[in-house]
């Protein structure tokens, strides 16, 4: 009928092929059980899979967020601190961050490995979060010198310091969240399998879980600045120093007590299956730009730019105009003393948002699946074997109410624009709705993505990177570009003198919002329409799964072993 529904029945014959080569490596490599597993190499380098899958995603998640929660930390007092060049160096962040998804993360994660792929960018991340103990010790360094010149060199070494670290930090970035999407879908899976459970069950209740350790350490990595320069026990050279501490720790760990699950680099494979318009799927050039395929071949994928796109743009108003231009106005706070209070108000009702947000879908799709099950016969004569097929089901229905959250933040400064105008009631109003929408975007986003991308997992986040990534640098720089000339409501006189036009990068937002609830639904919409053209897509996982027994009976012979399976794994 269009374009688009040729380009759908084109993804859906290559999601049946990258289906059925999911299904044949993952019988291939996902033994539970290696009978010599007590060999020199030690026993646990035997095992192609964690034993407790879910407590292996747990201490991920723990490292990550540690890691990660410093990150953000940091990005929240960029403006605040280091002023425009903060802004700056955000929108840089951002652009860098972009870019290596494009340029480079997913080779990486196909090449290297989740696992390692997400050390190699939390190392990237200690450049980002050391710049700013940089920038504090200059600034301590020069507040004790009254020479002009050194203050004036001291603040261009600043400068190039944030920059770098921007750049280098943007790269790690890209690495960073295209493994951990990745990891996430082989965790989802991998614990699905085991109990007999839909993977959509399985990424459901991960999401809520990973979103809730991500932001609960958020939260209190946010209060440690705050609490610290309230009782007065820490400068902030000291605690920039504390947050990169935590970032060379949680980084030296990763290696040492996260699982490494096989690449999902399949190289092995019939060269006619791994095939996408002429670029195999093994070669370089296709995993160096796999997301740029996606976002082509797939017409899904357009239409979820504006959900990636409208958190970039409100993260971005609150970080830069909220956090550098509101809060010290209306709060009287120059030495922005309660950015991290506001801030972890952010993380703590996206924690607990996250959680029920993921408890929501996982038990829709539980039921969906026991209705499933006990009308197999209907739904394979209609082609639908999921209730929520006919509708955008829980998880939209979330994202939906995400996207209208994150309207909600910017909103009241399209009507008052007079920072002078709010206070705390109001102030924790604005950060609340930002964190509903928050754990939408890190849990029931990432969630979805996994379901309607899983034949291409390193790709389809890669795009969440670099859409998003996109969005926020843009925002960043719209921040401090617009200008205008002549004081008036909404041409606003920053903290340094200068005039700014804000209507208009807060109109951007509130567009985006309705871009991103009518780019979901016409997203959903062809997702229905495949699952009712190639209904094999809902059987994907029992296959798998049955694939997986067969294997295992095979490789174990006449080894005489129980395998018990309890919550926390294998054993035996």
């Amino acid at each position: 009928m269009s374009n688009e529904d040729d380009a759908a029945m084109v993804t859906s014959s290559y999601q049946r092929v990258a289906f059925r080569d999911e299904i044949n490596l993952d019988a291939d490599a996902d033994v539970d059980v290696n009978v010599d597993s007590e060999s020199d190499d030690g026993p646990s380098s035997s095992l192609r899979r964690p034993k407790h899958p879910l407590r292996n995603f747990l201490i991920m998640s723990v490292l990550f967020s540690a890691n990660h929660g410093c990150v953000v930390s940091c990005m929240a007092l960029a403006s605040a601190r280091l002023g425009s060049v903060g802004a700056w160096q955000s929108g840089l962040l951002m652009f860098s961050y972009a870019a290596s998804s494009l340029l480079g993360a997913t080779y990486a994660v196909k090449t290297l490995g989740a696992r390692n792929s997400l050390t190699m960018g939390m190392f990237c991340y200690c450049a980002y979060v050391g710049c700013f103990w940089v920038a504090a010790h200059m600034d301590n360094s020069s507040s004790s010198s009254n020479n002009n010149n050194n203050n004036n060199a001291d603040f261009d070494l600043k400068a190039i310091a944030a920059y770098l670290g921007a750049l280098i930090g943007g790269v790690g970035a890209g690495f960073l969240w295209t493994a951990q999407g990745t990891y996430f879908g082989l965790a989802s899976q991998d614990h699905a399998s085991r109990f007999n459970v839909q993977v959509e069950e399985s990424t459901a209740k991960f999401a809520g879980y990973f979103a809730f350790l991500y932001l609960m350490e958020e939260l209190l990595l946010r209060l440690l600045s705050s609490t610290l320069l309230g009782l007065e026990v820490a400068s902030w050279e000291a605690i920039f120093g504390i947050y990169t501490l935590i970032t060379v720790a949680s980084t030296a760990a990763m290696p040492c007590w996260v699982h490494d699950y096989p690449t999902t680099d399949n190289s092995n494979t019939n060269d006619n299956s791994n095939n996408n318009n002429g670029n195999g799927k093994d070669g370089a050039f296709y995993k160096v730009t796999v997301a740029f395929y996606l976002l082509k071949n797939d017409p899904k994928m357009k239409y979820m730019i504006g959900l990636n796109a409208v958190f970039g743009f409100v993260a971005a108003f609150l970080n830069s105009y909220v956090n550098g231009q509101v809060v010290p106005v209306a709060l009287d706070d120059p030495e922005s003393k309660y950015i991290g209070v506001l801030n972890s108000m952010v993380s703590a009702v996206a924690a607990a948002a996250s959680l029920l947000f993921g408890r929501l879908a996982a038990s829709s799709t539980s039921r969906s699946n026991n209705s499933n099950s006990n009308s197999n016969s209907n739904s394979n004569a209609n082609g639908n074997s999921n209730p929520d097929d006919h509708g955008v089901g829980i998880k939209g229905a979330i994202l939906i109410f995400g996207a209208l959250c994150f309207g909600g933040v910017v909103l009241p400064f399209c009507i008052q624009p007079d920072a002078s105008a709010y206070g705390w009631p109001s102030l924790i109003v604005v950060y609340a709705l930002h964190g509903m929408g928050r754990a939408t975007f890190e849990g029931t986003l990432r969630s979805t993505f996994v379901d309607y991308f899983s034949y291409e997992k390193e790709g389809a986040f890669a795009n969440i990177i670099f859409q998003n990534g996109i969005a926020s640098g843009v925002g960043y720089i719209l921040t401090f570009s617009l200008i205008c000339e002549k004081p008036s409501r909404y041409c606003v006189e920053y903290s340094n003198g200068t005039l700014h036009d804000v209507l208009t990068f807060e109109l951007i937002a509130l567009v985006s919002v309705v871009v991103a609830i009518g780019g979901y639904l016409r997203a959903s919409q062809l997702r229905r329409k495949e699952l009712a053209e190639n209904p094999h897509q809902n059987q994907h996982q029992q296959r798998r799964q049955m694939i997986q027994s067969e294997e295992q009976e095979q490789d174990l012979g006449g080894v005489a072993l129980l395998l018990q399976t309890n919550e926390e794994g294998v054993s035996t």
